[in-house]
Formats: structure tokens, sequence, C-alpha cells
């Protein structure tokens, strides 16, 4: 993508919104750019969006077209085991299970898996589409709302957020939210895409990622993302990147597709991915934080 012209949008640089230096500008699309800090590398959209523009990506088609309106046990195996790695990872991490809050819980997969796994589970999705679907689905229980609508009560022992904080406006707020929703000592789940993974850095501008139609606000790295933890009055205590380019789509194969049927090609696959994660960078960043005492 090309870079600033005379018919792209008036910029004027911004305070980093995480560190406070100066930003640079890259541009991502005709009608909107983001800004990268020269210092920690956090990157946020400039200027903001209106919340209300996500509302019209997250309808029915969105879910089928991911086949998130399916139910749990219909999932393919690569989205099923990645929801029982999370499920397992949280439990291990809290030492059994306890009382859990999804937000933007979607189509209420997880929130279904964490109950068969003996928590007390709910979610929350501002889509309307997603709360519809989990009723027929699952027998989850998907509020319709956002983050500023849970109640302080009840305490939780966890809240998740896959792929969620990277759309909120004020992601730090949004994480204090949350320290005020946990019981002490309580843990933060987060996944999102990871600005610094190989994939990004190959495709610069062109990273998916980019697109308006993905709605995501911010782009974090593992270093920027435990910066966020700590300013939000969180204690890192698990950080890690996975995932690579899809080594079956020059054979046209969906990731599922290598899982299921060609074993040499999945072999592959799974050392790539773990390489690239061992290296932090993998496309794919998960963070655990601890609520610290108050």
């Amino acid at each position: 993508m090309s870079e600033m012209t005379s018919q792209s949008p008036a910029w004027s640089a911004a305070p980093c919104y995480l560190c406070g230096r100066s930003t640079h500008h890259v541009v991502a699309n005709a009608g909107y750019s983001f800004q990268s800090c020269v210092s920690c590398g956090f990157r946020m959209q400039h200027p903001l969006p209106d919340p209300a523009d996500d509302e019209g990506i997250y309808g029915d088609e969105f879910y089928a077209d991911r086949s998130l309106d399916r139910g749990l046990d219909a999932q393919d195996a690569v989205n099923r085991s990645l929801i029982d790695q999370r499920v397992h990872q949280l439990t291990e991490v809290n030492g059994g299970p306890g009382a859990l809050l999804d937000v933007g819980a979607g189509t209420g997969l997880f929130v279904e898996a964490c109950v068969r796994a003996g928590w007390q589970a709910t979610g929350i999705d501002p889509s309307a589409a997603a709360v519809r679907i989990a009723e027929k689905v699952t027998s989850a229980k998907v509020l319709h709302g956002r983050l500023e609508d849970v109640v302080v009560e009840p305490k939780y022992d966890a809240v998740t957020l896959w792929d969620v904080l990277e759309h909120l406006s004020d992601p730090r707020a949004g994480l204090r939210r949350i320290a005020g929703l946990l019981a002490p000592h309580g843990v933060v789940a987060i996944s999102l895409p990871n600005v610094s993974g190989l994939k990004s850095r190959l495709l610069g501008k062109r990273w998916r990622y980019y697109r308006r139609d993905f709605g995501h606000v911010s782009h974090f790295s593992p270093s920027t993302l435990t910066m966020l933890l700590v300013q939000a009055g969180f204690a890192p205590v698990a950080v890690r990147t996975s995932g690579l380019f899809n080594l079956g789509k020059a054979f046209g194969l969906n990731p599922a597709e290598v899982r299921a049927d060609h074993r040499l090609l999945s072999r592959m696959q799974a050392a790539a991915d773990a390489a690239a994660g061992g290296m932090g960078l993998g496309e794919d960043l998960v963070v655990v934080g601890r609520r610290s005492s108050p």
C-alpha cells in the first residue's frame, strides 16, 4: 500500500497511547490509518472509529463463514483442539475450575467447553446474531451486552478475552474494569494477533488484520501487551505465541484438512508452528495475567 498522498485523510501525530512517546504514520487503508510508536512499537488506529461501525461486521454471515454457527461437537479438529487447550490452560493456572466470564463470547463454544470442564461460566457479546446462534447451538449462557454492562458482583476467578482486546478503543480502561470484576489474584486470559510475528513482518501493510472488516483498533506484540497488563494492575504469568503460515495453502488445503488427511504435512506444520512460537514470532499471541494485590 502506498504512503500518504494528498488524497489521504488529514493526520497529525499524537502521543503513543501506551507509553506516551512519539509516533509515526502507518497507512493501512485509504479511509483510515494507524500510528506506530517509535519507542515501544504499539500501533493504534487514528482517528479511532465509531464503535457502532463494528456492529455490521458480526452478523449471521460472519459466524456461518467460520462454521461457528455449529455446536461444540461439530467443530473441526483444529478449532476444537484450540478451545480445549484454552480450557485446560486456564484450569491449570487457576488451580481448578471456578467462576468465569468470557467477554466477546461469540456463539458460546468456549463457554460451553468450560461448563463441561466444571466451570461456572457465563459469556457476554455485543452481537445480537452471536447470542441468537448461541441459544440454538449450545447450552451456554451468553448475554447480549458489552463489558461495561457487566455487574461487579459476583467476583470472577477468571475473565477471558479471546480476540477481543484489539477491538476496544480504550483497552487499558477495559482491563482495569476487568480487574474490578475479578476476585483477589483472579486471572485474565487474552488472545490476539501478534504484530511482531513473522507473518506480520513479512507482509507489512498487507497484513490482513489492518483491514477494516476485521474491526481491529490496536495491534500488540508480546512486550506491548505485557506493558498494558502491568499498567492495568496485572502481573503477567504466561506469554506465548504460536502459529505460522498455513503450509497447506499452496495445495488448496485449510488447516483442518492438513491435520485430518495429510500426516507428513501436518507434522511439518506442527514443527514450523512450534519453531515460530518458541522465538516469539508466531502469529497468535496469548497472555495470561494475574490481578495484582490491591
